[in-house]
């Protein structure tokens, strides 16, 4: 846990760094993962490399409107062009067919959001006219405890002054206006979204506590921790008499004014999660712990255990860690015998900082060698577990792509695993191995979305063997399609098109 007398957080300044500077963090690496580790223990900071060329790359609005619209008593302002609110409809579609039955929560989805509809004449004379016009919208249409407002790329080209601009329209409404700077050309990293997310919502709707609830623990949720996550652990906290907070996803606007009271700010993520973590405890004094993510048995003992340390749930943690064990090691153990007594298979990782730390260690408890596993980014953080990874398991190839499939093609065509594992943003269409997805979206509220805590060790252990079952449908799509890679490029080292460049900013580790 940071120490108070070390504050990084600075809630004063209208947002948060960029993940560049803070943490370092570089988007570009091909190695092993003793390479990487043998550079930090040298003392070196991971140097930053610049891409000539890009097939894609994240979007910090996206990140940002992905997540804070699910708030439920909110609306959502998308302060750009319409384009740029065009994906709120897809998260309708997405969030607000889940059943009652399968909600962690109590109460009905209904998202709200609107676009300011900046043109090309707002952009040479200013959007402060339309944005204030959709706060005036927003309020009378939806009547939301809090309007939160998307800065686009356009309106930060523009120079509008959303800080003066909501300063002096919260005098006109009553929901709370919540700024933030989600700008795509802030940051190179798309993961800073989620600190620009966190900052703003730390800084506006968050409230001083007025006590501790011991009983409620705040739970970092990105996307990635679907429904079926969810309501797993919504079922083992009932048995323990602890209340789920999940931030920000699918929140309300109380529970979010509320968060600073938590017993304890629990992750599943520590990329997603930090900042926010540490700026609840720097500016409101609320617990919390970084580490592990509750993925695999052994972690999510140590999670569990965390928790029980700040509510006083010892005893009936330790009774439910025997139940839940006493139903996941048999059916772990006959998972185990089904893989290993076929051939040796080999696996690469497209994931997240949490699951690629994860899931090489448990594709090595299946028999599964890993061949490689590929991040969006890298940081300190990452590289301190993988570290960890490499006492247990050895070395293997690391390398962090931000969304270039022609980079994760050229590993997958080397290396030949048996199967690919790939997050939703994460895909390749060609490839000749199997492949596994490692999540699906957070409205997933089907029992085999559940990934985390310890029977999701289980599911995640089916959805692999399904795949190594199950290559037919990839080999036939090798086969049958056309590559949209020119021979040339597999001839190429992978870097070809990377190149080592001094980043302007300050970097800290």
């Amino acid at each position: 846990m940071a120490g108070k007398e070390k504050k990084e957080i600075n809630l004063d300044q209208s947002t948060s760094p960029i993940r560049e500077d803070r943490l370092g963090t570089v988007k570009a690496f091909s190695g092993k993962v003793s390479d990487l580790i043998n550079g930090r223990h040298l003392g070196d900071e991971l140097p930053w490399r610049e891409r000539k060329f890009q097939q894609g790359t994240g979007c910090l609005l996206t990140q940002t409107v992905g997540r804070l619209v699910t708030i439920r008593d909110s609306a959502l302002i998308v302060h750009g062009p319409v384009g740029c609110a065009q994906g709120t409809n897809a998260y309708k579609e997405i969030y607000q067919g889940i059943p009652e039955k399968f909600r962690a929560w109590n109460g009905d989805v209904e998202l709200h959001a609107v676009s300011s509809n900046l043109t090309e004449s707002d952009i040479v004379f200013g959007g402060e006219k339309k944005l204030r016009l959709a706060i005036t919208e927003a309020t009378e249409r939806y009547n939301p405890k809090a309007i939160i407002i998307a800065c686009s790329c356009t309106s930060g080209v523009m120079g509008d002054d959303i800080d003066g601009i909501v300063a002096s329209a919260q005098h006109e409404v009553k929901p709370v206006l919540v700024p933030v700077h989600c700008e795509g050309f802030r940051s190179q990293i798309s993961q800073s979204a989620f600190d620009s997310s966190s900052h703003a919502i730390v800084k506006y709707i968050v409230q001083k506590p007025k006590k501790r609830q011991k009983d409620v623990v705040g739970i970092i949720a990105p996307m990635s921790v679907t429904l079926g996550d969810k309501n797993d652990l919504v079922r083992m906290f009932n048995k323990i008499g602890l209340k789920a907070r999940f931030i920000p996803d699918f929140a309300t606007v109380d529970e979010l004014k509320e968060i600073s009271e938590a017993a304890v700010i629990a992750p599943t993520c520590q990329s997603y999660g930090e900042y926010m973590q540490k700026a609840l405890y720097e500016n409101y004094g609320t617990p919390y712990f970084t580490d592990p993510a509750p993925l695999g048995i052994e972690n999510t003992k140590i999670w569990f255990r965390n928790i029980a340390k700040y509510t006083g749930k010892e005893k009936e943690v330790e009774q439910l860690i025997k139940e839940e064990l006493n139903f996941v090691l048999p059916r772990l153990e006959k998972l185990k015998e089904s893989i290993k007594g076929k051939k040796t298979r080999s696996i690469y990782v497209s994931a997240g900082q949490a699951r690629a730390v994860f899931i090489p260690k448990f594709a090595t408890e299946l028999g599964i060698n890993v061949a490689a596993v590929n991040t969006l980014e890298l940081d300190h953080n990452i590289v301190d577990e993988f570290e960890q990874v490499y006492n247990e398991i050895g070395d293997f190839e690391v390398h962090a792509s931000d969304h270039q499939p022609f980079e994760q093609s050229h590993l997958i065509n080397r290396l030949k695993p048996d199967i690919h594992t790939v997050c939703a943003f994460m895909g390749l269409y060609k490839r000749e191995c199997s492949q596994a997805r490692n999540h699906s979206f957070l409205s997933d509220f089907s029992p085999q979305s559940n990934q985390f805590f310890f029977r999701g060790v289980l599911n995640y252990g089916y959805i692999l063997q399904r795949a190594l079952n199950n290559p037919s449908l990839n080999k036939t799509l090798h086969r049958e399609t056309p590559s949209p890679y020119k021979s040339w490029w597999y001839e190429h080292d992978i870097d070809t098109y990377v190149k080592e460049k001094v980043y302007s900013g300050k970097k800290s580790v």
